[in-house]
């Protein structure tokens, strides 16, 4: 293979362990978006039999079907957060899964296909407490459920509330978000919630606030072994919280497809963008910006072979990009030899962390974006 993913499956386990053993609650696992990038098939296999899963969240009918198929066995819940044309929720109906309610004619069109299906529409109701995107307000909130209550046999049950921070991440000032929760707590009190689920924390909410633990605890980004953000890990030393041991479980490997070598003044790549300052020796690795290594790490990122980093030098081609391993003398570089875009070999590192923060983007982006048809390998 000239690129693929590796994802340690035992440190996956252990870092979702890590978040149980934190807040002694049932854990909500966001999957969506191929499971940030690191291969939903493969990150459904490793965690169906834990028994601290509840719930898979994900964003759309597809990722819920595809769950069913990995694990047709599993009694874990699926939450769809996602967005749904008509036809998409009757399928979603169909087949049991819940779902968010984002709006009222949402709800009432849901209602309409339950009633035609003779099913039940699973939701959970999305409280607007200041993120501005799909939610309702907490009034609204209040009429569905004080109706879904004087109604029992509608076929729309209400399940779950819940809400999303907009400023617990990219701050230490965390006042926005006790605002939100303030919100949501004020409407739990104006309600009979007791059979609700109820859930409301983000990985970065879930290290910080156990207020915000509620009923169950959604954890996404930090799953995967990253802290959402620096200003979280910041926050979360500075309240002198119990050690918790993130692990990154992706890696990214290629390999070498040519060796060359360049006489001074030697131009890399499109634009001429870089050119050699001496006899220069590169290699060709065939990885490019439609697998994800984003175009912006062009003559910035590294990345290491035989054990060493190596500069990456001119544009990010399409399918592939250039390295200057010239200072490489430990051993003869030749084609099929590894080179680590992501990951760890010879006592050298390089993390997703630092490659977003070259990219001028964060951790969450570049794993997702890496291409869903790369091979992901457990290990």
């Amino acid at each position: 293979m000239k690129t693929f993913i590796e994802l340690n499956a035992d440190n996956l386990i252990n870092n979702l362990s890590e978040f149980h053993k934190l807040t002694q609650k049932k854990i909500m696992f966001v999957v969506k978006g191929n499971a940030y990038g690191h291969g939903l098939k493969e990150v459904i296999s490793i965690t169906k039999d834990l028994p601290f899963i509840d719930y898979y969240s994900v964003d759309s009918l597809e990722e819920a079907l595809e769950i069913k198929t990995i694990a047709p066995q599993s009694t874990k819940k699926i939450l769809i957060i996602g967005w749904a044309d008509e036809d998409q929720l009757r399928e979603i109906i169909s087949n049991g899964f819940e779902m968010v309610a984002p709006h009222v004619e949402y709800i009432k069109q849901a209602g309409s296909i339950a009633k035609e299906l003779k099913k039940n529409a699973l939701l959970h109701l999305k409280v607007e407490t200041g993120t501005a995107r799909m939610g309702m307000s907490p009034d609204e909130v209040i009429r569905i459920v004080n109706k879904a209550a004087e109604t029992p046999s509608d076929p729309i049950r209400v399940i779950g509330l819940y809400s999303h921070f907009a400023n617990i991440e990219d701050t230490t000032d965390h006042s926005y978000a006790q605002y939100q929760l303030g919100v949501f707590n004020d409407l739990l009190s104006k309600i009979n919630h007791q059979n609700l689920l109820k859930h409301f924390s983000c990985s970065a909410s879930t290290l910080l606030f156990p207020k915000t633990y509620f009923d169950i605890v959604r954890i996404g980004i930090s799953a995967y072994g990253f802290w959402p953000s620096k200003q979280t890990r910041v926050s979360y030393i500075e309240k002198e919280k119990p050690q918790i041991g993130l692990k990154p479980v992706l890696s990214w490997i290629s390999r070498v497809a040519q060796v060359k070598t360049l006489e001074k003044g030697a131009a890399v790549g499109y634009g001429l963008t870089y050119k050699t300052f001496d006899k220069s020796r590169i290699i060709i690795v065939p990885v490019g910006y439609y697998d994800g290594y984003d175009r912006k790490l062009s003559n910035n990122a590294t990345v290491i072979v035989n054990g060493i980093k190596a500069p990456v030098r001119g544009r990010i081609c399409m399918n592939m990009f250039m390295s200057d391993t010239t200072h490489i003398k430990n051993k003869r570089i030749k084609p099929g030899d590894r080179v680590i875009l992501v990951g760890q070999d010879g006592g050298e590192s390089v993390s997703i962390d630092e490659l977003a923060e070259l990219a001028g983007t964060i951790n969450y982006e570049m794993v997702a974006r890496i291409n869903p048809l790369i091979p992901r390998i457990i290990v």
